[in-house]
């Protein structure tokens, strides 16, 4: 099976002003050859309150694999977390900023259907594909997530949640990237997070091409975006 890679970037704006823009971050998204994607983001907020790196892996319907977190808060290491899925259980290792030893938790995974957040935008549609988009109205999303938090400023073995998501239909949108079909989103996070924010994700690997918050009234889209497929042939004679 071919190897896909996409890298993009995005840009952060205030809705009464779109050419206030600000880098916000960068991705390298790949289809493996086992069908399998694996997003590698580098997230920063303006003046690098929060910088943010997260590498995470699901199967070819989305389930949850592994995931990596490293966190910087106000020019600080607050630490570092690794996830695995094994069957119905998560193993979460937490690397203390100082040194100090690893911290090691199992949790039970309630159910197939609950998913992993990391926070980076690129993969944010990714806890999105368990849900149903033949059904009208509200579904609920079950998320075990590193930070309860709407930017992610803090980072621990996790809880869990449960949220509102409505399937909005299907959507074509223009960014600086270029024309994308989408499949767009409503998620009621609440109001100690972000309130509702719309989604519109696109291509076979749900990348997120824009995202728009209602309590905090900023938009998240795609500035750059290219996608190379790479073949099963040996493109070069490698010798011994």
């Amino acid at each position: 099976m071919p190897l896909t890679r996409a890298v993009g970037s995005y840009v952060m704006y205030p809705f009464d002003d779109p050419a206030d823009q600000v880098s916000w971050e960068d991705f390298i998204v790949t289809t493996n050859p086992d069908g399998s994607r694996t997003s590698q983001t580098m997230s920063r907020f303006p003046g690098c309150t929060v910088v943010r790196h997260v590498t995470q892996t699901v199967a070819p319907d989305f389930s949850p694999i592994d995931g990596f977190v490293r966190l910087y808060v106000d020019n600080v290491f607050t630490g570092a977390l690794i996830r695995r899925v094994e069957g119905d259980k998560l193993v979460s290792i937490r690397l203390p900023a100082g040194g100090e030893p690893i911290d090691m938790q199992t949790f039970p995974l309630d159910g197939p259907d609950m998913v992993l957040g990391y926070h980076p935008t690129t993969a944010e549609g990714w806890k999105l594909m368990k849900l149903d988009r033949t059904v009208k109205g509200p579904q609920t999303l079950r998320l075990f997530t590193v930070s309860m938090t709407w930017n992610g400023h803090t980072l621990d073995h996790g809880k869990k949640g449960e949220m509102s998501v409505e399937y909005m239909g299907e959507e074509e949108i223009t960014t600086a990237a270029g024309t994308f079909a989408c499949h767009r989103y409503v998620w009621h996070t609440g109001a100690h997070m972000d309130g509702d924010l719309q989604l519109w994700l696109t291509g076979p690997n749900a990348i997120c091409a824009r995202m728009d918050g209602d309590r905090r009234p900023f938009r998240y889209e795609l500035s750059s975006y290219t996608e190379t497929v790479f073949g099963d042939e040996l493109e070069l004679a490698l010798h011994d």
